[in-house]
């Protein structure tokens, strides 16, 4: 699959397109960060990039052809390193985690966060669309390879295992993350799926909870 919104960014600005395609992504991802899309502005965006902004509209006619490769740009590097598939579930939940927590506290994880919290629009499901569904199918992975090697039940509910260890770590909203609190976390969760009480029967209408939860308390969707 390529990249969400695969647009070229290749050609001719001057003797600079390359520095100048870099400046103006890099303020476009700044600028979501501030404003989501919504209250994206290109005209920001091109003062953030120190750059006029009739070189912006050049290159991109509108809000949507910026923010498409924009999202490309940031969501390459998440791409590139898929998420653990050590062979046991725990080490690969921690690990996960960690990544998603330290992603979402730089530049490019807080505009990411604004798009999901918009994803409903028409216009920015069809920039990330692809990319969410894709990224909760490798998140799914985890917990079914872990169902497929027998460290938890036949039954259990993937997603419901997920829902719960994001809101627990969703509703600690620390400064810096405590490896040995996340370890935790992720243990009682497991273990309690291991004991059949996040099993698939039951799971949907807890999982709904469990999202519910971390969305009050954390403010967003899930995130990378």
């Amino acid at each position: 699959m390529p990249p969400p919104g695969g647009r070229r960014t290749k050609g001719t600005l001057g003797g600079r397109s390359a520095v100048v395609v870099r400046k103006v992504l890099g303020a476009a991802i700044g600028e979501l960060a501030r404003a989501g899309y919504a209250g994206f502005r290109m005209d920001e965006v091109a003062a953030r990039a120190g750059v006029n902004r009739t070189t912006v509209y050049r290159r991109w006619p509108n809000r949507r052809a910026l923010v498409t490769d924009a999202v490309a740009r940031m969501w390459a590097p998440v791409r590139s390193h898929p998420l653990p598939d050590r062979g046991a579930l725990e080490p690969d939940l921690i690990e996960a985690f960690a990544r998603r927590w330290t992603f979402g506290r730089r530049l490019e994880g807080r505009a990411w966060a604004r798009l999901l919290d918009e994803r409903l629009s028409p216009d920015v499901r069809a920039i990330v669309g692809d990319a969410i569904d894709e990224r909760r199918a490798e998140w799914r992975a985890i917990v079914t390879r872990a169902i497929a090697r027998r460290e938890l039940p036949p039954e259990t509910d993937a997603q419901l295992v997920l829902d719960f260890v994001r809101a627990i770590v969703d509703a600690r909203r620390a400064a810096r993350l405590d490896p040995a609190w996340l370890e935790a976390a992720v243990r009682t969760v497991v273990e309690g799926a291991r004991a059949g009480t996040l099993a698939r029967a039951s799971g949907r209408v807890r999982a709904t909870g469990a999202a519910t939860l971390s969305r009050r308390r954390a403010g967003r969707p899930d995130r990378a």
